[in-house]
């Protein structure tokens, strides 16, 4: 973008801020939150044009959806400010998912995007069901990480190998994830044995077979 395109867009955006700022001062609308979301939103897609200008800046996709995550943010604490107390800071962190999991659509070989996905996403389903169930959600968080390693295992490597290395951490985050849920939630002294019975009805079902 050329020198006096960029000096038409500050100085439009200063020219807006500044009747906003006039419009809050003389006639006590308050338009400055939406204001920084609206700027907050342009940003973020300032940079997914850059990214749809050229795949290879694969970069971009992270600002760029997180800038849109906090935009979210700043207008629903404006519109609707009881869903922006109890679920918005899911739009931040769902940008921040999103922008990755782009990230490794572009490139398969970059699968390490998966991770940092996968923490986001699970901080989004524990942020989203924390007011239904209360402060025992915390198990969603460890098996949404077990299940992230998990996808890094099935999906192909850079080499078009599977990571086996992933099923390890894998396997601990979801154990830790029942422990913590058989401490924490009360159906599930139901729900684990009797994940326990069916594990062991397949483990003994497989060894029938091979034999």
């Amino acid at each position: 973008m050329s020198k006096m395109n960029w000096r038409i867009l500050a100085g439009g955006g200063l020219i807006l801020m500044g009747l906003v700022a006039l419009l809050d001062a003389v006639f006590q609308i308050e338009l400055s939150g939406l204001l920084w979301s609206f700027l907050f939103v342009l940003g973020g897609a300032a940079f997914l044009a850059v990214l749809l200008n050229d795949r290879k800046q694969w970069w971009a996709a992270i600002p760029g959806f997180t800038l849109l995550g906090i935009g979210a943010l700043i207008g629903f604490s404006r519109i609707a400010p009881a869903i922006s107390e109890q679920v918005g800071g899911a739009f931040v962190l769902g940008g921040i998912g999103i922008s990755f999991i782009v990230v490794y659509l572009l490139n398969r070989h970059f699968w390490w995007a998966l991770i940092p996905a996968g923490v986001m996403a699970s901080l989004v389903v524990m942020l989203v069901i924390e007011p239904i169930v209360g402060d025992s959600a915390a198990w969603v968080f460890l098996l949404g990480l077990g299940a992230t390693f998990g996808m890094v295992y099935l999906l192909p490597g850079p080499g078009g190998e599977r990571m086996t290395w992933a099923l390890w951490p894998a396997g601990v985050m979801v154990i830790l994830s029942l422990i913590v849920m058989g401490i924490s939630v009360q159906w599930a002294a139901y729900l684990i044995p009797a994940l326990m019975i069916v594990a062991g009805i397949v483990l003994f079902v497989r060894a029938l077979r091979r034999g």
